[in-house]
């Protein structure tokens, strides 16, 4: 999924997957000016406390979500995630 926020004339996107090769959770972080930044989680649980901090970051600095996230084709696990 690609989740979308703007400030004034600022766009951040933030993506999120699974890659089913190293089976980790993956964060993208893209803004204007500034080098993409990813991350990546071995749990679900780690996975899920970042996306929620990163939130909460975001509406403190005045980010606000633009729109319904757009969903990503592929990016699903193949299979439920042992963990």
């Amino acid at each position: 999924m690609v989740w979308f926020f703007e400030r004034s004339d600022n766009v951040l996107e933030l993506e999120t997957r699974y890659d089913n090769e190293k089976a980790e959770y993956v964060l993208e972080i893209r803004a204007q000016d500034v080098a993409s930044q990813t991350e990546r989680f071995t749990t679900a649980e780690a996975f899920r406390t970042r996306l929620v901090a990163l939130e909460s970051g975001l509406s403190g600095q005045r980010w606000r979500r633009k729109g319904p996230p757009v969903l990503l084709p592929d990016g699903w696990p193949d299979r439920t995630p042992s963990q």
